[in-house]
């Protein structure tokens, strides 16, 4: 390998993709020299639950064994990812943290692990979950707690928490996590990267596990806007085994966005703007410096959007739906939290249900006029900083999922990006949400954002 004085483990994957298709960088000695940072920082972060490092070596292989041949099969060819343990990978563990999956090898792979591998991703391994993905600190009964690489007594959100600290420890270049409340924004909040959930139906959801399937959403955790762009580009698309899919397709690069100048912010201030003082006080530093730039404020009214706390709430009673026969079969499988959540999910009425999914489609409309006065509706990711293990505040889990979960009932895109820094160096993560089908859009502006915010920094070396 040439180059030996590169140091990879934070670049961008254009940036690295550059460098591999010249062959300054081999995939081989890049996917080594990350299977060995793994080694030395996982058992302190706990980010992987399963490393993959024969297959991923292999892998690594076959992609300068193309390049030699003159072959290149996209921006991903070559570059190490990590998978969320709740998404299906053929011949290698896919547990969904928890006690029942503990040992189960799945015989294909989720459409998503598949597009990955067609596009010469190297897959690291499975990287950590709350159990079956239903939480917002990623502490695991069954296979540990992971920590924050910010700060190690802390929690990294949830429950793509392992996701989001192999992307922010350098130990993966991106990483496929699920949404169904927060689980990919709020993640990226406490740990300072990108976190991108896409339209409803725009990547397929099959091959991952359940929790509430009309909410569920697979994405990537990425280092920049960009990155998101180049990783959903890759694993967009219809899907017949979804019967959720949209059928629409993901185009990337947006032309005619040169900069943030004329870009209309909604804020909804009545909403989303409360909790944690500091980190409202840090978006709102981050609204100033973009509308400094040339970007639009418009405020606007957002009464009705507390309904989503309601509607949501019930819709969860479909997560007891796919969990009840494995409850009351084998309840020592489930951990006395996800016991307790189940139950209480258990009691809601057919009839609530029903009411949470005609008040989901008036909140819809409601978001969607709303969207008409804006490009960007702008947030807090969250309105709570990542918990310490030993002290978690109450209402944690409202104030990790409030601002998101709306979007997850809406089905809009919605990207979280870092703006800025605590007084005691947490990262805080600024929320964008676009139109439904404007994933392209909404990110350009992120990455336009980026480029005003600069509050990109490495919490571990």
């Amino acid at each position: 390998m040439r180059g030996e004085s590169v140091d990879p483990h934070y670049l961008g994957i254009a940036e690295l993709s550059a460098l591999l298709r010249s062959g300054e960088l081999g995939s081989t000695e890049l996917t080594r020299r990350l299977l060995e940072r793994i080694e030395r920082l996982n058992p302190k972060l706990n980010a992987y639950v399963t490393v993959a490092a024969e297959a991923a070596l292999a892998d690594a292989q076959a992609a300068d064994r193309r390049r030699h041949a003159g072959r290149w099969l996209g921006p991903l060819d070559g570059v190490p990812v990590a998978i969320k343990d709740n998404i299906a990978t053929k011949g290698l563990r896919t547990t969904g943290g928890s006690a029942l999956y503990r040992d189960f090898m799945p015989d294909q792979d989720a459409t998503v692990v598949g597009k990955l591998r067609a596009a010469g991703a190297v897959i690291l391994g499975k990287t950590g979950t709350h159990e079956l993905a239903y939480g917002t600190t990623s502490i695991n009964p069954f296979f540990g707690r992971i920590a924050n690489p910010w700060d190690m007594r802390r929690d990294p959100g949830g429950s793509s928490g392992g996701s989001a600290v192999a992307v922010a420890a350098g130990l993966a270049f991106a990483a496929l996590g699920t949404d169904t409340a927060c689980s990919i924004r709020h993640p990226g909040h406490c740990c300072g990267v990108v976190g991108f959930k896409p339209s409803f139906g725009l990547v397929s959801a099959a091959g991952v596990f359940p929790l509430v399937r009309t909410m569920d959403h697979v994405g990537p955790l990425t280092r920049s806007a960009e990155c998101a762009a180049l990783v959903t580009a890759v694993i967009a698309g219809p899907d017949e085994a979804d019967p959720y899919s949209s059928g629409r397709q993901f185009s990337w690069p947006v032309q005619g966005r040169g900069g943030i100048a004329g870009v209309r912010l909604g804020i909804a201030r009545d909403f989303f703007f409360d909790g944690d003082p500091e980190i409202v006080d840090l978006v709102d530093c981050a609204i100033e410096a973009l509308e400094a730039q040339g970007a639009v404020v418009v405020q606007l009214d957002s009464t009705g959007l507390e309904s989503s706390l309601a509607i949501s709430a019930d819709l969860f009673a479909e997560a007891y739906a796919f969990h009840a026969d494995d409850l009351a079969a084998n309840p020592q499988a489930f951990s006395e939290e996800l016991q307790a959540k189940l139950e209480r999910k258990s009691r809601i009425k057919a009839a609530e249900y029903i009411g949470a999914c005609h008040q989901r489609l008036l909140l819809r409309a409601r978001m969607s006029r709303l969207m008409e006065q804006c490009d960007v509706l702008v947030a807090p990711a969250a309105t709570t900083m990542p918990a310490l293990f030993d002290d978690r505040p109450d209402e944690y889990d409202h104030h990790a999922s409030k601002n998101a979960t709306v979007f997850n009932l809406t089905g809009q895109p919605s990207v979280t990006i870092p703006c800025g820094f605590s007084g005691s160096g947490l990262p805080v993560g600024i929320m964008m949400s676009g139109a439904i089908d404007g994933d392209s859009e909404l990110l350009a502006i992120a990455g336009l954002a980026e480029g005003v915010l600069m509050a990109r920094r490495t919490p571990i070396e």
